[in-house]
């Protein structure tokens, strides 16, 4: 039977269902960014390790209202199945990029196995989405890494934000797309003709991953001793398939299930050298594609599921995550209510968002954006604590040299 066909066309409930919901999701966004992101922007230059921390939270506890949209309004079900993502350790995850959405909904799969997960997961994502406004400013807030699809271009972005990372003190979970872009008819033509050249076989299910870039994260996470697992994530949709932003916006389209299966790899097991850590890779993409191609060959779309390991456990939603995800879900709901019955009721609230725009664009032309501030902040304080350090050990080395000459004086 193969996957299902791509969502192109929507009825007018549809529609009207993904104006609200994106509207939703926008300007909570939007207006977040100004009553929340923007007064806590001194916080970075007083207290970098403060601010990284309360922006963490702040991001991961809004993460909840999308997830919440996407199972209320949209009523998504999640099947989530695997090994769970330790929040308190730092690893990297790879998933196949089937649709430009899977992020957005593995939002849905880490509150399953850990509402925390949504404060210390980061994300690499195509650079453009950081100039949206509202949620790109967020996401740039959170430190998500933005790539340009050119390695010479990433690869210094890439290292200085994992010793960014490190530096940090705090745990987080690095999401890669390997396949480098969602699985879009032209990129899967661009792939087949790239297997047609190399003599490989052409996936139907996933692309041929680029493996320079992963090998590349790899090593230089074990650089600095940062990281401890990587997370294998297989994606599939048993029933539809929703290719883009824009669909999920104006056709008001979503799969009615999301499979997500989770294996974790303890980094020790994996090569140490780049070209084989390519190897790997490659190697398990095409198990990747065995294994789905095995989850597509199910006639019943209901019957559809990922094989797993023999330890793997079932992630479902307890109760008490339910009734958190719809407490945060209701209050975001207020929140984005009275912000903006504030900003069309009292003109002098266009100054703030005027101000609150001049700032995040600013930091986009001067410093490439809030991320890059934030590097450049931390990097000096890190510079400074080093400095003192060293006038410390100097003083401490001259003291003692002192001390055994007053010795002998004596």
């Amino acid at each position: 039977m193969g996957e299902p066909e791509r969502v192109r066309v929507s009825g007018t409930t549809e529609k009207i269902r993904g104006i609200v919901a994106s509207s939703i999701i926008f300007l909570s966004a939007f207006f977040g960014s100004f009553y929340i992101l923007l007064p806590l922007l001194p916080l970075m230059f007083i207290n970098h390790t403060l601010w990284r921390k309360v922006i963490d939270r702040l991001v991961g506890f809004w993460l909840i209202l999308p997830s919440g949209i996407l199972e209320f309004i949209y009523g998504i079900k999640f099947t989530v199945t695997g090994q769970r993502l330790e929040n308190n350790e730092p690893a990297l995850i790879i998933m196949n990029h089937r649709t430009r959405l899977d992020w957005l909904f593995f939002w849905n799969a880490l509150l399953r196995i850990d509402p925390w997960l949504l404060t210390s997961q980061k994300i690499s994502l195509k650079k453009l989405l950081k100039y949206i406004p509202g949620a790109g400013w967020a996401m740039s807030c959170d430190m998500f890494i933005f790539l340009s699809r050119s390695f010479e271009d990433d690869c210094s972005r890439i290292e200085s934000l994992i010793k960014y990372y490190q530096n940090s003190g705090y745990n987080y979970q690095v999401l890669l797309f390997p396949e480098g872009t969602d699985k879009c008819e032209r990129a899967t033509e661009r792939s087949r003709l790239y297997a047609l050249r190399k003599g490989l076989k052409h996936y139907a299910h996933v692309l041929h991953p680029k493996t320079t870039g992963f090998a590349f994260i790899v090593s230089k996470m074990r650089e600095v001793n940062y990281i401890r697992n990587v997370y294998d994530v297989t994606i599939a949709y048993p029933d539809t398939i929703v290719q883009t932003e824009l669909d999920f916006i104006r056709l008001g389209a979503c799969p009615r299930n999301v499979h997500f299966d989770i294996r974790k790899i303890d980094i020790g097991s994996l090569p140490a050298s780049r070209t084989d850590l390519s190897s790997w890779l490659i190697d398990l993409w095409k198990s990747k594609e065995e294994r789905l191609e095995k989850f597509y060959s199910e006639q019943d779309p209901e019957k559809r599921r990922l094989d797993t390991e023999y330890d793997a456990q079932s992630f479902v939603i307890t109760k008490g995550h339910r009734k958190v995800q719809v407490c945060v879900v209701t209050f975001w709901l207020f929140l984005t209510g009275v912000w903006t019955f504030v900003f069309w009721t009292y003109p002098s609230q266009l100054l703030l968002v005027t101000l609150g725009s001049i700032i995040f664009i600013g930091s986009q032309v001067l410093y490439d954006g809030i991320e890059w501030l934030a590097v450049r902040v931390a990097g000096g304080r890190i510079a400074l604590i080093e400095r003192d350090r060293s006038y410390t050990e100097r003083s401490s080395d001259f003291a003692e040299r002192n001390n055994g000459s007053f010795s002998k004086i004596k």
